[in-house]
């Protein structure tokens, strides 16, 4: 199935060892129950940790007694406090030492993005192979304005969130019309979002956004 095969992608990426600390993390967190759970889903990928081992993990966990729903509300309320938290991070801690190391090339990060934050969160969010702790910090260095991060990212990952939620308590339970609605969700998110990147690049090329990587200090 797909759930499983993204599983098994995972382990080949990062690496049998990897892959097992991380099951060891989530075992431990999940069995301490719901709040310390989604609490680590909030901080953790913050500081790299994979979102999807969360998201995964979650269904199978804590669908039979909240509810397939619930344990989707209190994911995107776990993903929506780490897009905070990231945002800032990056913002407070990580962008005044990149900047500083930046000076030494006579460069600088922009002070902030004002025409096109839309867009160009919106293209980071999609981009193919970025991590989503990546996407998170590359967006808050930019100064991309809060809300567009927000609103473009928690929608963005609303999507993912729940199908694979249902994917991963599809998986365990063997319930293949629960299946069957996570693969279908994920596919028409991943088939939308794709499309509504393509036209925003399109746009983009039309009307260019205001500078977003780092510029020549004059």
């Amino acid at each position: 199935m797909l759930i499983a095969s993204l599983v098994v992608l995972a382990g080949v990426v990062v690496g049998p060892e990897l892959l097992a600390a991380v099951d060891s993390v989530i075992l431990r967190v999940r069995e301490a129950g719901p709040v310390v759970f989604f609490g680590a889903m909030a901080v953790l990928p913050a500081v790299g940790f994979p979102m999807i081992a969360f998201t995964l993990a979650a269904g199978p966990v804590f669908g039979p007694t909240l509810g397939t729903g619930w344990v989707i509300a209190c994911a995107v309320a776990a993903v929506v406090i780490n897009l905070l938290l990231t945002y800032w991070l990056a913002d407070r801690a990580v962008r005044p030492l990149v900047g500083r190391l930046l000076t030494c090339f006579d460069v600088r990060l922009p002070d902030r993005v004002a025409v096109g934050a839309w867009q160009l969160t919106l293209i980071v969010r999609l981009a193919p192979g970025l991590p989503f702790w990546v996407q998170s910090y590359s967006l808050g260095l930019m100064h991309v304005p809060l809300l567009a991060y927000m609103i473009v990212s928690t929608v963005v990952m609303t999507g993912y969130v729940a199908a694979l939620v249902c994917g991963g308590e599809a998986v365990a339970s063997g319930n293949g019309r629960l299946a069957f609605i996570a693969i279908g969700t994920l596919v028409v998110s991943i088939v939308l979002l794709r499309l509504l990147r393509r036209r925003t690049l399109r746009l983009r090329s039309f009307a260019p956004l205001a500078p977003l990587s780092v510029e020549s200090s004059s």
